[in-house]
């Protein structure tokens, strides 16, 4: 499901968007706590012919830092690792900023001076 700033003028509640949120972290610190181990291992290939008959694939010599290092599926993790590293800072950006807004806001609900609440730019 896409979130978006209706979903609070519908009547979603920001604690229930807070709520999915610590959800939704855990779930990817449990993804990242599988990638951590995933990304040091080669990926998984069926042992069989490319071919698709299901007999057994013949080996080369054994390689293993080699066969870690180039295997696709690997590269494939490293590269969503990289991708979620650079979204992550903007989600984090984010939630900073929610956080600082909230402050300034309830710091003039306070009666805070109004320059002080407002980050400076009075009206």
């Amino acid at each position: 499901m896409t979130y978006s700033p209706i979903h609070v003028a519908e009547g979603q509640q920001l604690t229930d968007l807070v709520d999915t949120l610590e959800r939704d972290l855990i779930e990817l610190r449990q993804m990242v706590s599988v990638y951590d181990d995933a990304v040091t291992m080669p990926g998984r290939h069926p042992d069989v012919d490319p071919d698709g008959t299901g007999r057994r694939a013949t080996k080369d010599p054994s390689r293993p830092t080699e066969i870690i290092a180039l295997d696709g599926a690997r590269a494939a993790l490293r590269e969503e690792l990289n991708t979620g590293a650079s979204h992550l800072v903007y989600a984090i950006a984010y939630v900073r900023g929610v956080t600082a807004s909230m402050d300034r806001a309830l710091l003039r609900w306070e009666g805070e001076d109004a320059d002080h609440a407002t980050g400076g730019m009075s009206s």
